[in-house]
């Protein structure tokens, strides 16, 4: 009886953290400065130089494979953001479009903390033996 309770619990919180966003199928990028292939991916964006390839991914890949999402289209300087949301009683997928100066979130220099962290302390640590080292030479 133990064992279906922990089952049963397990289930629970597995279907707890099922996604049911409409944008739960993923971020997904295309790029104007290529002219065609790419997976999707940040490292290989979709092609979406022109606006009949741009909307080609949205509703025939984006919005009829995935059922919504949300599509960074990049271009020299700045980004445009594409949420696709599918919307169930038309069985079509609305589109709502924002431009933003920049790039992507969360495609920058990808840093660990513990690096950060790291490095400010030995910053601190040699500005205080600098400080140290002055201070004998200016007593001496």
């Amino acid at each position: 009886m133990k064992k279906i309770r922990v089952l049963l619990l397990a289930a629970l919180l597995i279907a707890v953290l099922i996604p049911v966003a409409v944008s739960a199928a993923g971020v997904f990028y295309c790029s104007t400065l290529i002219g065609s292939g790419g997976n999707g991916s940040f490292a290989n964006p979709w092609a979406c130089s022109t606006n009949a390839q741009l909307q080609n991914i949205i509703q025939d890949i984006i919005c009829a494979r995935y059922y919504g999402g949300n599509l960074y289209q990049i271009f020299s300087g700045y980004y445009v953001h594409h949420r696709i949301e599918w919307v169930a009683g038309r069985q079509t997928c609305t589109v709502t479009s924002t431009e933003y100066p920049g790039f992507p979130p969360n495609t920058g220099v990808d840093l660990p903390l513990p690096l950060l962290l790291a490095s400010v302390a030995v910053a601190g640590v040699a500005l205080v033996g600098v400080g140290f080292l002055l201070k004998r030479k200016l007593t001496s």
